[in-house]
């Protein structure tokens, strides 16, 4: 999960949401089972409530989204959801759904792609096939966040305000992070002229995300970056490919890999230099981890030749 702590109102928040019948769980295997959702799941707080493409899943029982939002890619420790509404970025705090809009009077998009137990909303907003914007939604004004001359993204706000993403710069994806005040600060990376995005960040200041090379073979690895922006390469010698997705308190990781003998599937770490991968349930199928929470859980789902099932795995 995103974002740590205790999820503080439950009934009030779930009291919006439209029931569904409930749907018999899939195979259990592994500490890892289907939810019953066609879909990708988000992410997990910390009740364990799943936020799928466009339902919400808790203790077995799935629901709508709130009224007003169309998609969910968030949920914090209060139970509020950041989504879309009308192609465009919008969270439900609780009671209703606000809409964030776009950056820019130009921008035909926007999505909120990080959302703080304290309703702080980070995002990217844009043009398709045009430039692409960083921003900041708190207290109901939105702030475009500094970039390097090049198209940017916010991708995940931790409780203390500190944000992570990337930002063009000469054509290189450049990890960086933003506090607080917006201040820009660049994450190393693999090499120089190597590109990385940092995908989620916690609240002590430690982020994740993936990096690969702009020469040779162009290999992605999952990554971590200490609070002080130094790297290290989380991908198993041997891996063909992998990112990280996302990081609890503790600093548990998940994400996916493809092992060099099989298809894609999901990863957790179990410690320093400890990376487990999930294979997959369904058969032929590649597995992603988007999220875990405080305890450890984690949901994504996997992908077939013509279907896409939300998990969840708990250890």
């Amino acid at each position: 999960m995103k974002r740590a702590g205790s999820l503080v109102v439950v009934g009030v928040l779930l009291a919006g949401l439209h029931a569904a019948p409930a749907h018999a769980h899939g195979p259990v295997s592994r500490g890892l089972e289907l939810i019953g959702v066609q879909e990708c799941a988000r992410d997990i707080n910390n009740r364990g409530v799943v936020v799928t493409d466009t339902h919400v899943y808790r203790h077995g029982r799935i629901t709508s989204l709130p009224d007003g939002l169309s998609t969910a890619t968030r949920i914090n420790a209060s139970g509020q959801i950041g989504g879309t509404t009308g192609g465009v970025a919008a969270v439900w705090d609780g009671r209703r759904t606000r809409v964030i809009g776009v950056a820019d009077p130009q921008d035909q998009y926007s999505s909120v792609t990080g959302l703080s137990d304290r309703g702080v909303v980070v995002g990217i907003s844009g043009q398709y096939g045009g430039p692409s914007r960083a921003f900041r939604w708190q207290s109901n004004a939105l702030t475009v966040l500094p970039d390097l001359g090049g198209d940017a993204g916010a991708l995940d706000v931790n409780r203390t305000g500190q944000a992570v993403g990337y930002a063009y710069e000469n054509g290189v994806q450049v990890p960086v992070r933003w506090e607080a005040d917006g201040t820009l600060t660049r994450l190393a990376p693999l090499g120089a002229g190597d590109h990385a995005l940092a995908s989620a960040i916690n609240d002590r200041g430690v982020s994740v995300g993936y990096a690969y090379s702009a020469a040779g073979s162009g290999q992605m690895v999952a990554v971590r970056w200490s609070k002080d922006g130094e790297i290290e390469v989380l991908t198993p010698d041997g891996e063909t490919s992998g990112t990280a997705t996302d990081l609890n308190r503790d600093g548990a990781v998940v994400g996916w890999l493809t092992p060099a003998d099989g298809g894609q599937q999901g990863f957790v770490t179990r410690g320093p230099g400890q990376v487990q991968g999930i294979p997959a349930l369904l058969p032929d199928a590649a597995g992603v981890l988007n999220a875990v929470n405080d305890r450890g859980w984690a949901v994504g789902c996997e992908f077939t030749s013509d279907e896409t099932h939300a998990v969840l795995w708990r250890p």
